[in-house]
């Protein structure tokens, strides 16, 4: 009877082994085809944000083909609107923001100036060290290089489009062909598991579909109305650089905890120019509509799709920024998510077994 035991250890210590060896195969061979591998993730991505507008409009008993041509067509309309329009303003105002540096340099140097006279006149004790923040020092012959290199970069973002253009077109087809066969793929999935586990294996794949399409489509929403509120207000007032602002402003809303803050720094420096009555005005736009957002769009139309606590959402973006840059703080929710799924589905069950023992009929 105990050399059963000790068997049957030993057969699932070398089955557990086998498994990390095949996730560890897979992760050196993505390692090798990062490029491939980053078109999927796009694809994926564009799947997932695209199934809840598919499903809503087969709740309208539109045919599954007739409500993935709908989204993409709207999808493809507004990709052109932008490429004719969006992209164009927005290439003009960071044009004119690079040609215009040295101004805000002075006016920055300024802006310290009346501080630091501000601070010696109520505090007298205070020493401040002379041209320690001296914008000065800056010549006018580093911010002509560094608007030089701005319009270069610009030029160069600009001379990559048609391959950016090509990964969008393929990375939409991909999602296309996600979308057709969903069916076939969450199978495909599914016979990865046991015969006895199939079942679980398709809860758990609609369960992830459900998560990642609510999060990714209501962030994008949730996004884009502040980017755009935030940009028609920004105009309303007459900033010059509202456009640009408003993007600024959709990135960094999807960007939890303190993606905002960075955007209202951003939004400080840009406003410098223009005076303290825009850089107040855009302040408090950027602030009353973050907060719209977070209690009245992100409640409406995402509800609670993640189920993660707040000290979980927290450490998921902490730990996804850490680890992964900007992708991580994006989508550090999401697979804070993802792994609280995945343990509620393989981890908890085990832990039961271990602690309960097996169940009546179980051998």
């Amino acid at each position: 009877m105990q050399g059963t035991v000790n068997a049957i250890d030993w057969r699932r210590v070398f089955r557990v082994a086998g498994v990390i060896l095949v996730i560890l195969a897979a992760l050196w061979f993505a390692s090798l085809i990062p490029k491939t591998i980053a078109l999927f993730l796009i694809a994926a991505f564009v799947a997932f944000g695209i199934q809840p507008l598919v499903v809503k409009l087969q709740a309208r008993k539109v045919p599954r083909l007739a409500a993935i041509a709908i989204v993409f067509t709207l999808l493809i309309v507004l990709l052109v609107l932008g490429l004719l329009f969006i992209v164009p303003l927005t290439v003009e105002q960071v044009t004119s923001l690079a040609s215009n540096a040295p101004q805000y340099v002075s006016s920055a140097q300024g802006w310290v100036v009346d501080a630091e006279a501000w601070l010696r006149e109520r505090v007298p004790n205070l020493t401040i060290p002379d041209n320690v923040f001296d914008f000065g020092k800056i010549s006018g012959a580093n911010v002509g290089a560094l608007a030089t290199t701005t319009l270069a970069n610009a030029t160069a973002i600009l001379g990559n489009v048609f391959y950016s253009l090509l990964i969008c077109f393929s990375a939409l087809i991909l999602s296309i062909f996600f979308l057709t066969n969903d069916h076939q793929i969450a199978e495909s999935f599914a016979s990865m598991f046991p015969e006895k586990r199939r079942a679980t294996a398709r809860k758990l794949s609609a369960e992830i579909t459900q998560l990642f399409g609510s999060y990714i489509s209501g962030q994008i929403i949730v996004s884009t109305i502040t980017g755009i509120v935030v940009a028609l207000l920004s105009w309303a007032i007459g900033f010059k650089f509202a456009l640009l602002l408003g993007i600024i402003t959709a990135i960094a809303y999807s960007i939890p905890i303190f993606g905002m803050l960075i955007a209202q720094i951003i939004a400080l420096v840009l406003c410098a120019p223009q005076g303290l009555a825009c850089v107040l005005w855009v302040q408090v736009i950027m602030f009353s509509m973050a907060r719209i957002s977070d209690n009245i769009l992100v409640p409406k139309i995402m509800g609670d799709s993640v189920g993660v606590s707040p000290i979980g959402v927290m450490f998921a973006v902490f730990a996804g920024g850490e680890l992964f840059g900007l992708p991580g703080l994006l989508l550090g929710i999401p697979a804070a998510a993802l792994i609280k799924i995945l343990w509620r589905y393989f981890v908890t069950p085990w832990l039961h077994r271990q602690m309960d023992g097996p169940a009546p009929g179980e051998s």
